[in-house]
């Protein structure tokens, strides 16, 4: 389990640990100037300390033997998405699902089946790195079949039955990251350009109708607040309500000008206050209004280098499995970063997914860097290690002959 050998301490990714500890301290010192009472900045770095350690531990785990256990994984998984949707307090209460307003994601350990007791986490979170590693693993034992019928339907079906009960939780913006992150896996471990041009012939008609089937009055596919924010991007002035949100993080940047309110020292009303959850799925435009266009640029800047740095990590691996972990991580990570800026700069209909290592919320916190642990795990074990302890042991061997 902890691989001794074939690990070198030179090659651990440092330059993907400082980048996690930038985002942190970005998050930890926008929490502190939104000033919240619930004291939001000494919750996170409880959970970027308990991600930090998680992803310490994940690095230090060889990643052949995480995979060896992706069938109970993605079991283990199943189950607590299953007890999610269908378990309640009053039929179980040491473990059950819990619903926020309108959407049952959440799960929620003890307490008294009320607000504000036990220990709430999604397991949907948990999903995104289960995923990875499941669709590396299979896809790594289907890579002769892959571009087979069989191939491909066994996938989809194994992938597509957790995406579509947490699309059923509803949770739109998790289902599509998933989703569009099991298909760029797919295309790189090997998809051929014939499959994937009649994917495209197919997909994109059935994207562009499932789009117009969303806005009918007898769509019957989303729930009516979800099918409500879609038409508030198409018509924001007839749900002016519903826009709130993205209309006040858009005026909120906007008024931070080209380097923020914080830099040139502005010490006025703040319109991030009137954003709600700003904290969380919508701290982006807390970023814009401190750091202006600067702060936003450096953020997006550190994001592509976590990415760059991935898919390095990735081309260094030493086996197929590695380059599918490393590529799957960068993706996911990448998506999540991309859907919640689109998010906040009105670019895409409000779908509540969390900025990485930024947004305030345990559960994404944690599960994220501990992800990056896969990252790392894969570095340390990459092909110049491989080729290092092969010399290592010609060595040995022609010493011994002597």
């Amino acid at each position: 389990m902890f691989k001794k050998k074939g690990y070198s301490i030179s090659n651990y990714s440092f330059s993907v640990v400082f980048i996690i500890l930038s985002l942190l301290g970005i998050s930890c010192f926008v929490l502190y100037l939104l000033q919240d009472e619930e004291n939001l900045v000494l919750k996170q770095l409880l959970g970027g300390m308990l991600g930090l350690f998680a992803m310490v531990v994940v690095s230090l785990i060889d990643y052949h033997f995480i995979c060896k256990m992706f069938i109970p994984l993605y079991l283990f998984n199943l189950m607590l998405l299953l007890i999610c949707k269908f378990v309640d307090y009053s039929q179980f209460r040491y473990i059950y699902g819990w619903r926020h307003m309108k959407a049952r994601r959440w799960l929620k350990i003890g307490g008294t089946g009320e607000a504000g007791s036990g220990f709430e986490f999604m397991p949907s979170e948990i999903t995104k790195i289960v995923l990875i590693i499941f669709t590396a693993k299979l896809l790594c034992l289907l890579e002769h079949k892959l571009n087979t019928f069989v191939g491909l339907m066994i996938s989809a079906v194994l992938i597509g039955l957790p995406i579509f009960i947490i699309f059923d939780q509803p949770d739109l913006s998790t289902s599509i990251v998933l989703t569009a992150t099991f298909l760029c896996m797919l295309f790189i471990a090997g998809l051929s350009y014939k499959v994937f041009m009649w994917g495209l012939l197919i997909g994109v008609p059935l994207l562009t109708g499932l789009f117009w089937y969303a806005q009918q009055d007898y769509q019957i596919l989303f729930e009516e607040w979800q099918q409500k924010r879609i038409l508030s991007l198409l018509h924001p002035q007839e749900y002016q309500d519903l826009m709130y949100q993205q209309n006040n993080a858009g005026a909120a940047i906007s008024s931070g000008g080209m380097f923020g309110k914080f830099i040139v020292g502005d010490t006025g009303k703040r319109l991030s206050d009137s954003v709600p959850v700003v904290e969380s799925d919508f701290i982006f435009s807390a970023i814009g209004e401190e750091f202006g266009f600067f702060g936003c640029a450096v953020v997006i800047v550190i994001f592509a280098l976590f990415v760059f740095f991935s898919f390095r990590i990735a081309r260094r691996a030493k086996d197929r499995l590695g380059y599918m972990l490393a590529s799957g991580v960068a993706i996911t990570i990448s998506l999540q970063a991309i859907v919640n800026i689109g998010v906040v700069l009105s670019l895409l209909p409000n779908t509540g997914i969390p900025l990485p290592f930024v947004s305030m919320g345990l559960s994404a916190l944690i599960t994220n860097i501990a992800t990056v642990g896969l990252l790392l795990n894969i570095g340390l074990q990459n092909k110049d290690v491989e080729i290092d302890d092969r010399y290592e042991f010609e060595k040995e061997l022609l010493d011994e002959m002597n």
